[in-house]
C-alpha cells in the first residue's frame, strides 16, 4: 500500500464527497475528505495527501484563500471543482496555487482522468528530484528529509541549507558560504542566522540536537553533513 496515491477532498457538499471518494476507491486510490477549511487544514496535516480536489465556495470560506494558505504546507497538486465559470474566478484559482479547474456538474471520469494526469506528472517529477544519501532521502518536490520513519517537513530556508550540505556531503561547509548562498549578499541579515537555522534543522533531523551526528561543527571552519561510513567519525 505504501505507493498507493492518497486523494483529499474539500467540499461542503457531503454528496460531492461521496460520489469523488467511490470513484477514488475505484481507482484504487485512498480518499478522506472534510466539509471545512479549517478542518481540511488538520487534514492536511494528518492525511498528507498526493492531490487535493477543492470546492472553490466552501461554507462562510474561500477555497482559493485556503489554496493559498496550504502551499505553506503542500506541493501537492490541486484540482478545483466549481459551479462558478467566470475567467476571472478561474484565473485566480490557477494564479493562487491551484493546478487545474473543472466546473460543476462535472464528470466523475473526467475529473479521475484530470486526476491520474497529475499523479503521473508529479511521479515522474518526484523520481527526478530525490537525491538519496546513506540513512537520508532529500525530495526536492515536497521539500522534505526521509530519513526511514516517514518525512520531515522542512522550511524553504531550512531546505535549502540541507540540500546544499548534502550536495556537499562530509566536506565542511563554512557559514559565509551557506550564508551567500541562501541569503544573499545584499541581506539584512547577518552570518549568525545561519547558526539559528541550523539549530532549528538540527532539532528536526537530530537523534539527540546536543549531541548532533548528522550535521556536526568543525570549530573554526563552518558545518558538515555526515553520511556514510563516516556517520559516527567525529573529525
Amino acid at each position: 500500500m505504501a505507493d498507493t496515491h492518497k486523494i483529499m477532498i474539500v467540499d461542503d457538499d457531503p454528496h460531492i464527497c461521496e460520489i469523488v471518494q467511490v470513484y477514488c476507491e475505484r481507482e484504487g486510490f485512498l480518499s478522506a475528505y472534510s466539509h471545512s477549511g479549517t478542518d481540511a487544514m488538520k487534514l492536511l496535516v494528518s492525511f498528507e495527501p498526493d492531490l487535493i480536489v477543492l470546492d472553490v465556495l466552501l461554507a462562510n470560506e474561500n477555497g482559493i484563500d485556503w489554496c493559498r494558505n496550504a502551499r505553506s504546507r503542500t506541493n501537492a497538486p490541486i484540482v478545483f471543482l466549481s459551479s462558478r465559470e467566470e475567467d476571472e474566478v478561474k484565473i485566480s484559482a490557477l494564479s493562487d496555487g491551484g493546478d487545474d479547474y473543472v466546473t460543476k456538474p462535472f464528470s466523475p471520469g473526467v475529473l479521475m482522468a484530470k486526476i491520474k494526469a497529475h499523479l503521473r506528472r508529479v511521479s515522474k517529477g518526484r523520481r527526478e528530484q530525490l537525491l538519496e544519501l546513506p540513512g537520508l532521502t532529500l525530495d526536492f518536490y515536497a521539500q522534505t528529509v526521509n530519513m526511514g520513519s516517514g518525512p520531515t517537513f522542512l522550511s524553504k530556508k531550512e531546505f535549502n541549507l540541507l540540500s546544499y550540505m548534502a550536495q556537499n556531503v562530509n566536506r565542511v561547509v563554512s557559514a559565509d558560504t551557506l550564508f551567500q548562498l541562501i541569503w544573499g549578499m545584499e541581506s539584512l541579515e547577518d552570518t549568525r542566522t545561519v547558526a539559528v537555522h541550523i539549530s532549528n534543522l538540527r532539532k528536526k533531523i537530530e537523534a539527540d540536537t546536543a549531541n548532533p551526528e548528522r550535521i556536526i561543527t568543525i570549530r573554526g571552519s563552518g558545518y558538515m553533513l555526515v553520511a556514510g561510513s563516516a556517520l559516527h567519525a567525529r573529525p
